[in-house]
């Protein structure tokens, strides 16, 4: 497993056809952006969003997540 530092991004995106959800790093992140395949809906701070995901319940966890694929 590797390590990344605390300030690590993570860029989501969404298959335009099926839905399907990657997160990718900003290397990888490089290669899909400009494909008309993949939507780009967040970029987020990969640890804070983490924690606030783990520590939410019901409601609350959804709406986080909802949030981060709009």
């Amino acid at each position: 497993m590797s390590r990344t530092g605390p300030d690590t991004v993570a860029f989501i995106y969404v298959n335009k056809t099926n839905g399907v959800i990657r997160v990718e790093s900003l290397e990888t992140a490089k290669h899909i952006d400009g494909n008309p395949e993949w939507k780009h809906v967040s970029t987020i701070a990969a640890h804070v969003v983490l924690e606030q995901i783990l520590r939410a319940k019901g409601k609350e966890r959804n709406l986080i997540i909802k949030h981060i694929l709009s």
